[in-house]
């Protein structure tokens, strides 16, 4: 009888499928027993191969030959784990193997390492997908009951493969083309370009910002009760005054004078609990809250999901639930209350509550992932180390304060008539906590300023009024909190409406799972610095953007193509017209370069050629000669033809 090979991508997961499935031999890079073979990969085990593969010509950087274009594309081993590698490969060929189940992360990325290791083996077994969204025993267990054709996921590895081929192609050229002209390598690239180009912009902002001076008056307010209350000056339109002898005048008039209270506006405001946690909200609040770069937030994240079987898959850009999941909130909810810190808030929930939401539970807002949540698995938070107890927490009560009622308050707004001058007063009270409830513990709340009682027409007397000096203040540098968040709402920066609605749809720069990658890079090549939880432009960084064509920096342009990848994962779009786009911007781009003069600021940078191209963090190439392979499907030939 013939055996079934399972493909994991780490080798984390191969080990909760082999408890799973159970009485397993464990042999140097794979496992076995009387049905099964599970092996694993160790990221990308293949990656796209470089220039010189092609032609060892190529090895030199040099502007005459680009921009170079295979008509076909190549795949070698990476440098990483060549070893593994000869193992997979060896199993793959292995007679007794039928079959081939690819389990490797149930996203594009896994779809891709995937079929570049089936395909550089050069493997024509029969493929299904196991397609999990977190590596508890029972979603292995369902999985393996609904395994699925690979075929379906056909357009998804298109998406992948054609989004690595684009990165390849721009990344490759631009790096090599500005690297030969101005001296020092320059790292070009599809979405880090645009990226660095909000940070330089915002850096603008603020070496261009010139302050405006200006004046507020404020004044405290004594009722017949005794009790005090502040209010601000406003006139008309405006809440401030233009020069200091302005406000001084107004202060003198209303020294010590009486007044009354000319309004008393109540409004009952309700505050909802927010959406669940997709990944970039999730990095946001743990760069925000804990101080955490997006990628450690992502790393913990992983673990959480992978290794502790704590937290559902964390690469997902969705914040919505689906149908069948929302069957499973009981378990789940049971889970959290088995932790003293979540007992109290889990034990008064009702489950149907959130599964009857739209707000929350919506098919059709759910892309190849949901939002992440808690696994039904008893969190064992001892066992967690401080940061994973505290990524974990931010999920967990996240996940909890979707099951309470709104936030209610009453705001209160009141306008105090001195000499025919007036001041506003504001505040809030609770009138019921809500979702508030799963924060009271945790200090991430806002404090609530109060008003006394007041009524319409109430005598009072001004003291202390005092005038304060302010000045207008720069936008703020961007942290990995904002940047991530400008990352994803890229349409803000940009005029035109069509490109505003392009890129919302497109959802902005990158995707969830790369942004973080996004940023990393930008650091490690010295675009950015990090300062504190600030993110400053370098001069490498502003130097090498003032060379790049506005195509190339604009957000618009990938946001374009992220479009267009979209559309070729749901099976509507073209890729002839994808990789063909590509292509022409890189034309236009060598073009670009030719005409510039080298930098003399530049050259002071250190001058270094890499052997192979660094433009990539996980596509570098290996450095020992290897025979480079055809890469699956959507080639440029095909593209072109």
């Amino acid at each position: 009888m013939g055996k079934t090979l399972i493909l994991a991508e780490k080798p984390a997961v191969a080990r909760d499928i082999a408890k799973v499935l159970g009485h397993f031999n464990y042999k140097d890079g794979y496992m076995e027993n009387s049905q099964y073979i599970i092996t694993w990969a160790i990221g990308h085990l293949v990656q796209l191969a470089e220039p010189e593969d092609y032609d060892i010509s190529l090895k030199k950087w040099s502007l005459d030959r680009l921009p170079f274009i295979p008509t076909t594309f190549k795949l070698r081993p990476a440098n990483h784990a060549r070893e593994q590698l000869k193992i997979i490969q060896k199993l793959l060929r292995r007679r007794d193997v039928v079959e081939v189940i690819n389990a490797c992360d149930a996203g594009r990325e896994g779809e891709l390492i995937f079929r570049y290791i089936y395909t550089y083996c050069r493997c024509r077994k029969p493929i299904k997908r196991l397609w999990l969204s977190e590596t508890t025993a029972a979603a292995v267990k369902k999985a393996f009951k609904n395994l699925r054709s690979s075929q379906e996921y056909d357009f998804l590895a298109a998406a992948a493969q054609l989004r690595a081929q684009a990165d390849w192609i721009i990344g490759m050229n631009g790096t090599r083309a500005f690297s030969a002209k101005h001296g020092p390598t320059l790292s070009v690239g599809r979405v880090q370009t645009p990226t660095l180009a909000l940070v330089v912009a915002r850096e603008d902002e603020i070496r261009n910002f010139v302050p405006q001076h200006y004046w507020e008056l404020w004044a405290d307010f004594l009722t017949p009760e005794g009790d005090l209350y502040r209010g601000k000056w406003f006139g008309g339109d405006r809440d401030r005054f233009d020069t200091q002898d302005e406000a001084e005048r107004v202060k003198a008039k209303v020294l010590g004078k009486p007044g009354q209270v000319t309004s008393v506006d109540k409004e009952k405001v309700s505050e909802p609990p927010p959406l669940l946690y997709n990944l970039t909200d999730l990095q946001r609040d743990a760069n925000r809250i804990l101080g955490l770069t997006a990628e450690r937030t992502l790393d913990i994240a992983q673990d959480l999901y992978e290794r502790h079987k704590l937290l559902t898959y964390p690469r997902t850009e969705s914040r919505h639930l689906t149908a069948d999941l929302a069957a499973t909130l009981n378990e789940r909810l049971a889970a959290l209350g088995t932790a003293p810190e979540y007992a109290k808030l889990a034990d008064s929930i009702d489950a149907s509550s959130l599964s009857e939401s739209k707000r929350y539970v919506n098919d059709a807002k759910v892309t190849d992932h949901h939002a992440v949540i808690p696994t039904p698995v008893a969190p064992d938070l001892v066992s967690l180390d401080e940061n994973e107890r505290a990524v974990y927490d931010l999920v967990a009560r996240r996940f909890l304060a979707a099951f309470y009622p709104a936030a209610e308050y009453q705001k209160t707004s009141v306008v105090t008539t001195v000499e025919s001058e007036t001041f506003v007063s504001s505040g809030r009270v609770e009138i019921t906590a809500g979702w508030k409830k799963v924060y009271r513990d945790t200090g991430d709340q806002a404090t609530d300023k109060l008003l006394p009682p007041l009524i319409e027409g109430q005598k009072v007397i001004v003291r202390d009024p005092a005038v304060i000096h302010k000045k207008t203040q720069p936008p703020p540098r961007y942290t990995e909190d904002t940047l991530l968040a400008a990352m994803e709402h890229a349409g803000r920066y940009v005029d035109d409406a069509q490109a505003k609605d392009l890129l919302k749809k497109a959802g902005g720069l990158g995707t969830p799972a790369t942004r973080a990658a996004i940023i990393e890079r930008l650091c490690q090549v010295q675009y950015l610095t990090r300062k504190g939880k600030t993110l400053v432009p370098t001069p490498k960084g502003e130097l090498l953007l003032s060379l790049m064509p506005d195509e190339i920096k604009s957000p618009e342009l990938t946001a374009r193509w992220e479009e267009k990848l979209g559309r070729i994962e749901r099976g509507k779009g073209s890729p002839r017209e994808f990789l063909n786009g590509i292509i022409a911007m890189t034309e236009n781009l060598m073009a670009h370069v030719r005409s510039q003069e080298p930098s003399p600021d530049l050259a002071r940078f250190k001058k270094k050629f890499p052997k192979t191209n660094t433009n990539r963090t996980k596509h570098g190439g290996s450095g020992k000669k290897e025979n480079p392979r055809v890469a699956p499907g959507l080639n440029i030939r095909t593209a072109r033809s």
